[in-house]
């Protein structure tokens, strides 16, 4: 289990080739083989935010990134370095709300499928107990 923070940090850059301004992820809570889990304040400044609210484009971009940052522990563990990957697919997206900046979304990534260097995981971020956006992302990594 990993100390959770609420904005980027330098141990989730060593995660994940994303940088600012693109990272659309805070901090790996915990990360098992099967389930990475990571949490996001959303800042003001966030170029994914329309209206004050961080759009769905945002949403599906932090699963990806939480996949990558979970793998990039992984990898980590086992003396690789963080690998860039792009998104493949995207399906079965159910929205059922936005969060707002200065929200912290919690994401949890389950690995469905692997076969290297296609990943299939399904996605779904939470403001508190309410689920905003659920669906399954294909990575290529």
């Amino acid at each position: 289990m990993l100390v959770m923070r609420s904005k980027p940090d330098d141990d989730i850059l060593s995660l994940i080739p994303h940088r600012e301004p693109f990272i659309q992820v805070g901090a790996l809570v915990s990360a098992s083989d099967s389930l990475f889990v990571t949490r996001l304040t959303i800042g003001a400044e966030n170029m994914l935010l329309k209206n004050g609210r961080f759009m769905e484009s945002g949403l599906l971009e932090n699963i990806a990134q939480s996949a990558a940052a979970g793998f990039g522990y992984l990898g980590r563990e086992s003396g690789q370095e963080p690998k860039v990957g792009y998104i493949g697919a995207i399906s079965r997206v159910e929205v059922s709300a936005l969060p707002a900046a200065g929200d912290t979304i919690t994401t949890h990534v389950t690995v469905l499928h692997r076969l290297d260097p296609v990943v299939m995981v399904h996605g779904a971020c939470y403001r508190g107990d309410e689920k905003l956006l659920e669906g399954e992302i294909k990575l290529v990594i």
